[in-house]
């Protein structure tokens, strides 16, 4: 059975290695649909609270401030969803044979990698702006290079841990 595109990339974003049965679908679902009611509430409450921020104190710092707290929810969610990938094992799947184990591994440090300047450079610009906003211009890069040397140990480990025997 062909996956559609969907499919193929929601086993890309979440790194599901296995095949997507229902039981993966089942689970999948669930959880997307718990992320998607918070972010919702998220959305309906920060919007309140920049209108009422807004009156009491720069706007540059509201907005600055909300960005911010958008991409940390982005985060809680995504470790969210990697908890529950990982509570159900679809992230773990017994390759047929070193070949196959080879070309899935070679994947997954691409995607990852991939995955994770795509999303630094989305997270880092809202922060490089406040950063110059309030004069410290300089911390910016230090910071950026930190998180992608931590983010590199953090795939490598996971790599180590699903394609390593």
């Amino acid at each position: 059975m062909k996956e559609s595109l969907f499919i193929k990339l929601v086993k890309y974003f979440y790194g599901i290695s296995q095949p997507f049965d229902e039981f993966a679908r089942g689970v999948i679902n669930d959880a997307g649909n718990k992320i998607a009611i918070w972010l919702m509430e998220y959305l309906l409450i920060s919007a309140y609270a920049l209108m009422v921020l807004i009156s009491w104190f720069s706007p540059m710092n509201v907005v600055s401030g909300v960005i911010i707290a958008d991409i940390f929810v982005y985060f809680i969610a995504s470790a969210y969803m990697d908890r529950i990938i990982r509570k159900n094992k679809l992230d773990r799947y017994e390759f047929d044979n070193e070949e196959e184990r080879k070309i899935y591994g070679k994947r997954f440090i691409i995607s990852r990698i991939f995955t994770t300047v795509l999303t630094l450079s989305l997270a880092m610009y809202p922060i490089s702006v406040w950063f110059r906003y309030l004069g410290m211009s300089e911390s910016i890069l230090p910071s950026f290079i930190g998180c992608f040397i931590g983010i590199l140990v953090a795939i490598y480990t996971q790599y180590c841990r699903q394609f390593k025997k």
